[in-house]
């Protein structure tokens, strides 16, 4: 069981970084949207992993409404959707960081 939560744990501790070289970046007047972007989709993959070992760690008690195991799992969803989804933050990456040509 400890590999799981301790493998969602570097997850989040990675977005963590992320999100404050981002903010550093900002604070300092730099270009910082590449990795406000990469922040953001870490930080989602990140919650949605947490969410899913919490759900598994926990069985079938994961879907009891006493524990808000299955309430939280559905609302990391909408992180990967909103407000902007991982899809156009994976495309701006593409275009923007590796220069690779804008897709259709």
């Amino acid at each position: 069981m400890q590999f799981p939560i301790a493998e969602a744990c570097v997850e989040i501790e990675a977005a963590k970084l992320m999100r404050h070289r981002a903010c550093a970046l900002y604070d300092a007047g730099q270009p910082c949207a590449a990795e406000a972007n990469m922040a953001k989709y870490l930080a989602a993959k990140a919650s949605w992993e947490a969410a899913n070992v919490c759900l598994q760690v926990h069985g079938g008690f994961g879907f009891a409404c006493e524990y808000d195991i299955e309430r939280k799992f559905r609302e990391t969803r909408l992180y990967q959707v909103a407000p902007i989804s991982t899809n156009l933050i994976l495309s701006y990456v593409a275009e923007h960081v590796l220069g690779l040509p804008r897709s259709f």
